[in-house]
This record gives C-alpha cells, structure tokens and sequence, in this order.
C-alpha cells in the first residue's frame, strides 16, 4: 500500500493554467476548452423496452434489481439504458450526500423514470466522461437540487460547464483512471475480505467459549438441544426466562417528542451500532416513563424489530456513563445479574441461529417470548467471569484489527476520489507516466 501512496506524489502539473470560471473545477489547464453539460451528453428519450429486467445504480454501478418486488404496472412504465449509456439519479441529494449517483452502464436493463439516461456525444471519449461525470457528483450536482427533497432534471445541469481536455488526452486520462483506481479498488478488496474474516473469527471465538468453556480437557455432556451440542458436564441448560427479564420498550407518539434538554433520551435501533452505543441520532420523549423501560447498568438493549431482518439481534450493554434513559418499542432490554456473559452470547452464532428460527418471512421481529425462550448453556458464576476477561481480552485485540481495516479502506477511498478529481480538473498531469 506504501507503493502506491508514493507512486501518487510524481506527478508533475501542467505547464500553464487558467482561471475556469467554475468554482467547483478551480484552475484548469490553458489548453483545455469550454464546452457545456449538453453538448458533451444528450438527454435520451424515455423509451420502455418490457423485455428487459429492471436494474438501479448501486455505488456507481448499474445494477439488477430483483423484478419480482417491483409491481407490474410500475415496471410497464420503466425507461430503457443500454450498455454504454449514463445513468444518473437525481432524487433527494439533500438526504443522501455519500451514495454515488452516477454510472457508465455495462447492462441492458429499464429503470425507473425518476432516473435520467443520457448519451454521450461521439466526439468524446466515452470513458472519460464516466470518470468526469463522478467528479461533477461528488463535488457540484448536489448544489443545483431544488425543492423540499432536491432534486434536479436535464435542465438543471443542461448549462453547466466542464472544460474538456483534447481527444486524446481524454483518452490517456481515461486509461490512467481505470488502472489506477482498480489497483486501489484491489487494496480496498483485501482489506474487506480480512475484516469479513476477522468477524468471522471473532464470532467463532465466542461462539467457542461460550458453549465448551476456556479448559479443552474437561469432561463433556449431551445438553439435550441439537443446536447446542455437547457441553462442558458442569454446565446447566437454561432459558434466559430463568436467568432474567425481557422487556419490551417504550411507546410513544410524535407528539411527545421534544428538544434534547427537553426530556429523556430514548435508544433506538439506529443507537445501536457495532457492539455500543451510538449517540448521533438521537429522541428525545416528554412523558410518564414506568421505572421499569428506564435502563440500569448492565441492562443489554437489543433491536427487536426492523425493517430489515439482519439488523435483528444487534445489541449493546449499557454501562454505569449510559444509565438511566428509555429505549423504544421496536427494541426490547433483557435484564439480569449475569448479563456479562449473557452479553457474549448474543453476541455468537448461537444467538443468530436460534433468533433465525423464530422470524417468519414476512415479519422480522424478536418477541419478549421469543427472547425469554432461548436455551443456554451455563456455567457457575466464577467461570462465566473468567470467560467474559478472556472474551473481552480476545474480541479487543480482533476489533483493533478490524478498526485498523476500516480506518485503511476509508483513506483508500479518499485517495481514489482525490486522484479522480485532480485528473478530470487537470490538477495533475498524467500523460507521461499513464
């Protein structure tokens, strides 16, 4: 990866600039012509084509979507892009500043009208527009939306200006991207592929430990439930109805929402991010809230219902700092003295195969009654502790791995985005290294 960061820093600019008139663009290279958004893309009329499937743009890409969630008379109404193509949605720019919305498409597929389909001009190098039209998304279309939800059509961005390098310089520019950003796409890859596996391992860490224990050698026993296998001979199966409490959490109305210094935060599922606590999207409520759905330290929040059923089971343990708040209806608190180890376990592959069995196709919830039922495997008292120190001790050292990962596919993505930027703004010169 040092390879490549140094690899960044040759180039050299080009050797005289000019003002572009265009704030987002800045200073551009004087050979470097003035020519508007129409001129370099033409708006093409919608046209429905019903034997194609239907397709989106995900992270830039134009993509399948599944034909079977979208209704028929939706789908009648869906316009045609075709391989080579630009797509570009130009929907609520004001709610959604990351998602990249434009795509140069590889595939035959119609998508929804909201979208607009554009052609590039043959006169210009069709893949240097896909990585200038990036730039122009990043960095300035979400300043032209209009209305409540922003939004912009070909009109908008019709009379904007880009300034356009010669045809073959275009095409250098265009080479150098791909090669460039597929090297860091490669790094971004391995490094998503090792934090799948240390999540992978972390969970088969704890999955371990809370089902056969921290000594290899101890005799063993059948515990009766299929799911959990044998366990170490000391430990009892219990339902966590037997252990503690699950508790559903409070309900509240729009209208007892308030401002922060206004009433009693409310955990939701958007507060429960990575294994903790996350304080960035907050609620606040103004009501009679029972002693009861007030939290205590070790009380574990979990999301119970949402629309979207892999974020069932994701939880967080409330600490001594985080006591003393609500948590809403579509989470629920399980309650006990042995939430420490509790904790691990719903945290481990256990948890998810036993929640799994319970959630329907069509409603992704974890009932109290469901929760109260689940079986675990206990050990005495002194041993849960040495578990929850060993855990702790080995799920920190994974996550830091894991951080590490993360905080490195962050700054790859912001290289990649820089490099395109000062490619398509003329801020560097490639064309002796591409």
């Amino acid at each position: 990866m040092q390879r490549l960061w140094r690899c960044f820093v040759r180039y050299s600019k080009y050797p005289s600039y000019r003002d572009s008139g265009t704030q987002w663009l800045g200073k551009v290279p004087e050979h470097w012509t003035s020519i508007k958004f129409k001129q370099a893309f033409m708006h093409k009329t919608k046209t429905t084509n019903h034997r194609l499937d239907c397709g989106s743009i995900s992270f830039g890409n134009v993509v399948y979507k599944d034909n079977d969630k979208i209704p028929e008379e939706t789908r009648a109404s869906y316009q045609e892009v075709l391989d080579g193509e630009f797509l570009i949605n130009p929907l609520n720019l004001n709610f959604d500043l990351k998602s990249l919305r434009t795509a140069l498409s590889k595939l035959n597929v119609v998508v929804s009208t909201g979208y607009i389909v554009l052609q590039g001009k043959s006169d210009i190098n069709k893949n240097y527009l896909r990585w200038l039209l990036f730039q122009f998304d990043v960095a300035h279309m979400k300043t032209l939306g209009a209305g409540v939800r922003q939004t912009v059509n070909f009109t908008d961005i019709g009379n904007e200006y880009f300034r356009m390098p010669p045809l073959q310089e275009q095409q250098t520019i265009a080479n150098y991207l791909d090669n460039a950003t597929a090297k860091i796409d490669t790094l971004i890859q391995k490094q998503t592929k090792l934090i799948e596996l240390l999540k992978e391992k972390r969970q088969a860490v704890i999955s371990t430990a809370v089902t056969r224990g921290l000594d290899s050698s101890v005799a063993m026993k059948d515990s009766g439930v299929e799911w959990l296998g044998e366990i170490p001979i000391h430990w009892e199966v219990k339902k966590l109805k037997h252990i503690g409490e699950a508790i559903i959490g409070l309900t509240y109305s729009p209208s007892n929402i308030v401002d922060e210094n206004e009433g009693t935060l409310v955990l939701r599922s958007s507060n429960l991010q990575g294994g903790g606590l996350y304080y960035g999207d907050n609620v606040y409520v103004n009501s009679d809230i029972p002693y009861k759905l007030i939290t205590r330290a070790g009380d574990i929040v979990i999301c119970s219902r949402n629309g979207s059923r892999k974020l069932i089971g994701k939880n967080a343990m409330i600490d001594k700092e985080s006591e003393g708040v609500s948590f809403g209806a579509f989470t629920s608190v399980f309650r006990s003295n042995q939430n420490p180890f509790v904790f691990y376990i719903l945290n481990s592959s256990l948890f998810k195969y036993q929640s799994g069995r319970f959630m329907t196709t069509t409603i992704n919830q974890l009932t109290t009654g469901t929760l109260n039922a689940f079986q675990i495997a206990l050990p005495p008292v002194g041993e849960q502790l040495d578990i929850v120190e060993y855990l702790h001790y080995k799920t920190t050292k994974i996550d830091t791995l894991i951080t590490k990962s993360t905080k490195a596919i962050d700054l790859l993505k912001e290289k990649r985005t820089a490099l395109i930027s000062s490619c398509v703004t003329g801020k560097i010169d490639v064309r002796k290294v591409a």
